[in-house]
């Protein structure tokens, strides 16, 4: 993983709204490794508190029931060492110490466990997704109380109806007395008040439950990191979550019932207005993309998802938004499609041309005297040859991914080597190439890779500073390491450049020039370099050519 790709992944793992915690596979002590910023605010702990420490030195049981739930995590911990399968822990609880409400109180949390393996197919280390459900199973308890309640309060209806009905026909069957029949009635009519009165207070409760759990709603939907909302049955919108106001810059009053399209990219809204109106009418879920305006006025990709909310009865009473910035996605599809497009035209140019070249060679074989084929013959190979680069600079490119790039050591003079590449390389008479420096120095390293490395420095020094004539090939001991060095007299890399120049895919040359080639030459030599336990750079200066080196660990004779 390159610099970049390593502070895009420490910055999404940063940045998720899931608490997230690294743990190493070594039971039984199971070693906190990492833990991101989110699982940090929601334990309230500090990161030398936890890393380096056990899981369960750092969280012990406090009772019975909490001795439970830590054995169930242990043996999901074990499980998806075993098992080599993500684990979902079922709905554990446990009771802390509120300093503001100075109680203690109940927490719900989901945890999911996922292998992350090594090579050779072993859990390594174990990804714990930790997410504070309380709120989501405070809602469902309470919920679950009220529906039960209200049962409660059916079934006791039904008793004083059914009571009622067998007062009734006790007062049809005996009717003995007129005194007893007014008192009973007055009896009734008591209980009928009685009822009436706790009727209209479980009501109020009831209303006031109600609002709870609305406000426990809006509460769930600010929690998440996606922007949300929520639509009236006819399509106003009539709440946004905070992270609408975070991303627009606007406020409700700017947004509310169908303000939002103010938002919406300008070609983008009669699609939306179409694609929403298709799912409400339908009734189910459904989901589209669009562009929205950031509040710099900048418009990003979106993944909208629209679900509805149903009554009891299946009829929709509200209808839930989210939209998921999906432009970091779009952009690294883009970056792929034009990929495919450079390596597609690199490898089409040379397979032209040889397929020309051998059309030529077919026509003129039964002429082996004929002035042009040794031309022909030569061009064809140099074709091949650029083609086989191109394959092998892809081939290490997966490799180097799939962490495949095996090493071959060997111990070679460097001298000898460099003046064997310079054999390869695709250089008319008119450039020369220059060995300089202690040319008794070997070192022990793959000797195929090295060759890769030299032939592609000396490549880029002809391509791109031509009128350098001279190229310099320079080895020196530095401590207990060889330098080699590949110096040119070109027009030197502007400062800015520089730090770009070993990254993947970066082919821009420092006159701003587009020259062919996929990108890949330099990021291959660097981390063949960075495997052999060596370092890479460039020394340059505009107007004044470009030194580009790197080292190898020398040979323990000469260390």
């Amino acid at each position: 993983m390159n610099y970049s790709s390593e502070k895009m992944f420490e910055s999404f793992f940063n940045q998720t709204a899931t608490p997230i915690c690294v743990i190493k596979a070594d039971s039984p002590r199971f070693t906190i490794i990492a833990i991101n910023e989110q699982y940090k605010k929601t334990t309230k702990t500090s990161f030398e508190n936890i890393i380096g420490k056990g899981v369960f030195e750092v969280y012990k049981p406090y009772d019975e029931a909490s001795a439970k739930q830590f054995e169930l995590l242990t043996n999901a911990l074990a499980e998806c060492i075993e098992t080599k399968q993500q684990v979902k822990l079922p709905v554990l609880s446990f009771e802390g110490f509120n300093a503001n409400l100075k109680a203690f109180e109940k927490s719900y949390w989901q945890i999911e466990i996922n292998p992350v393996c090594d090579l050779m197919h072993n859990v390594d280390y174990m990804m714990c997704d930790t997410r504070n459900i309380t709120d989501q199973e405070i809602n469902r308890i309470l919920i679950k109380e009220a529906n039960d309640r209200e049962q409660q309060l059916h079934e006791e209806l039904k008793a004083i109806n059914e009571e009622l009905a067998a007062t009734n026909e006790e007062l049809l069957a005996t009717n003995e007395t007129l005194i007893d029949t007014v008192e009973q009635l007055n009896l009734s009519q008591k209980t009928l008040q009685d009822l009436n009165i706790e009727l209209e207070e479980r009501v109020i409760i009831r209303t006031k439950e109600l609002s709870e759990s609305e406000e426990k709603f809006k509460s769930i939907l600010n929690s998440i990191p996606q922007i949300a909302w929520t639509n009236t049955v006819g399509g106003d919108v009539d709440f946004y979550n905070q992270r609408w106001y975070d991303y627009t810059g606007l406020d409700f009053e700017q947004t509310k019932a169908w303000g939002w399209k103010e938002v919406i990219y300008p070609d983008d809204i009669q699609f939306n207005l179409d694609k929403l109106s298709g799912i409400m009418n339908s009734d189910s879920a459904g989901e589209f993309e669009i562009r929205e305006k950031r509040f710099d006025g900048i418009y990003r990709w979106h993944l909208i998802r629209i679900e509805p909310l149903k009554d009891k009865e299946g009829k929709v009473v509200l209808w839930i938004g989210t939209a998921t910035d999906i432009q970091d996605i779009k952009d690294m599809q883009q970056q792929k499609d034009d990929f495919i497009s450079i390596a597609s035209h690199e490898l089409k140019t040379p397979l032209t041309t040889l397929k020309a070249t051998l059309q030529l060679m077919d026509q003129l074989k039964e002429k082996t005297s004929h002035v042009m084929l040794p031309q022909l013959i030569e061009q064809a190979n140099k074709s091949m040859d650029k083609t086989s680069r191109l394959v092998e600079d892809l081939l290490n490119a997966s490799r180097l991914n799939q962490g495949q790039l095996k090493l071959n050591k060997s111990i070679f003079t460097l001298s000898e080597t460099l003046s064997r590449c310079s054999l390869y390389v695709e250089s008319t008479n008119k450039y020369e190439l220059i060995l300089q420096g202690d040319t008794e120095l070997h070192v022990i390293a793959d000797e195929y890779q090295i060759d890769q490395v030299i032939i592609n420095l000396i490549n880029n020094a002809i391509k791109y500073a031509p009128l350098s004539l001279k190229i310099y090939l320079i080895i020196q001991k530095d401590l207990n390491m060889a330098k080699i060095s590949v110096k040119d007299n070109g027009p030197g890399i502007a400062p800015d450049l520089v730090p770009l120049l070993f990254n993947r895919y970066s082919r821009a040359n420092p006159s701003g020039y587009q020259y062919s080639g996929m990108g890949l030459g330099l990021y291959i030599g660097a981390e063949i370099i960075k495997n052999h336990g060596g370092q890479i750079g460039v020394d340059s200066e505009l107007g004044n050519g470009s030194t580009f080196w790197f080292t190898l660990p020398l040979h323990k004779d000469q260390a």
